[in-house]
């Protein structure tokens, strides 16, 4: 199968593990990326080249607009055309929300040249978008002839939708599990990786820890702008000297940081305009071996399924008993250490992904 992707996610080479896992499938793959995109340092600019990366053809096209806002960027449709003349592929694949202007555009391209297309979503809010891309998100699912979520929610949001057309759910981009998983303690060190804001609920683990018996310690990895008031929260409820404050960490500390971890906590609480789409905290927790207690909001419940412990958003006392529990129970921890890890390398890893993928792709083709 000749499959053809745009999306500005596989700007990253790390982004297309999934792409070169569907070559290895037999697949012929090309991606369209910008051609330009904002580095991770600041000011700095990522500029993508022709090249065959591990048997992905990677093909940079000029946009214009903002990159902070992906959906309303212009895409150069002369050069998707000459792509897809060029190249010529069974299906068109845009992994950019069936809202923005490139899925409009890109849709439209597909169909004059006869070529089937599906689109990508992660919108998993309950808030509908604005007129105009809702006029566009219709003009699109007339069009394609799939359409992939990446969590349930997202594809409940589609559901309610006037489309009939095959849909499933599948992660947009896959894990890579390490080779030995970790190994828990006898204490139970607790880890939180994410920005220091309201909605990633670290005050409630703050709470929660300061009930918990037992020996356990807090590694809190992440800056924002709560931080100074969170530090002020571990001293009023006395946790202070069991709570160590990393800052954001390069991906080589973080690394080391993993094995020392017996549980990662990921509180976060939905907002009007945000939710957990994922959870790739917890999924990289998982991918070590370590378990996770996540909050019932977004996406969490159903990336950690039965292999972590789930309680209700923004309920200090429910999740001091889930820790209490691991605190007490050295063997529960390691069990759902293990079921974590065999869920991540079923579901969740690049190849996974890139096998469910064709399998669905083969049903809208055929």
């Amino acid at each position: 199968m000749r499959i053809a992707f745009v999306s500005h996610t596989y700007v990253s080479r790390a982004a297309r593990a999934k792409l070169r896992a569907l070559a290895g499938l037999g697949c012929t793959v090309a991606v369209a990326v910008p051609a330009r995109w904002p580095g991770r340092e600041r000011g700095g600019t990522v500029e993508t080249q022709w090249e065959d990366d591990g048997g992905v053809r990677v093909v940079p096209v000029p946009v214009r607009g903002d990159p902070a806002v992906p959906g309303e960027l212009h895409w150069d449709v002369r050069a998707l055309r000459r792509l897809l003349k060029d190249f010529r592929p069974d299906l068109l694949q845009i992994e950019e929300e069936p809202t923005s202007r490139i899925a409009a555009r890109g849709t439209a391209e597909a169909r004059g040249l006869g070529i089937r297309c599906v689109v990508f979503t992660w919108y998993s809010l309950d808030v509908a978008p604005p007129l105009a891309q809702r006029l566009r998100r219709r003009r699109v699912l007339k069009r394609v002839a799939g359409l992939i979520s990446g969590n349930r929610l997202a594809d409940g949001v589609i559901a309610q939708l006037d489309t009939n057309v095959p849909r499933t759910v599948i992660p947009q981009i896959g894990i890579t599990a390490p080779a030995v998983a970790s190994v828990t303690g006898e204490a139970l060190a607790l880890g939180f990786i994410g920005r220091l804001v309201p909605e990633k609920g670290l005050d409630v683990l703050l709470s929660a820890c300061a009930r918990v018996a037992g020996e356990w310690t807090l590694d809190v990895v992440g800056t924002g702008p709560s931080q100074i008031e969170l530090e002020a929260q571990a001293e009023r409820l006395g946790v202070s000297a069991r709570v160590t404050w990393h800052g954001a960490l390069p991906k080589a500390e973080l690394a080391a940081l993993w094995p020392r971890l017996g549980c990662v906590v990921v509180p976060s609480r939905a907002t009007r305009d945000w939710v957990e789409v994922q959870g790739p905290v917890a999924l990289e927790a998982m991918a070590h071996g370590i378990p996770a207690v996540v909050s019932a909001t977004g996406a969490l419940p159903e990336t950690v399924g039965e292999a972590g412990l789930v309680v209700p958003e923004d309920d200090a006392p429910a999740l001091t008993a889930a820790l209490q529990r691991l605190v007490d129970e050295p063997g529960l921890r390691s069990r759902l250490g293990g079921d974590a890890r065999r869920r991540v390398m079923a579901l969740f890893t690049s190849e996974a992904i890139a096998h469910r993928q064709l399998e669905f792709l083969r049903t809208v083709t055929e």
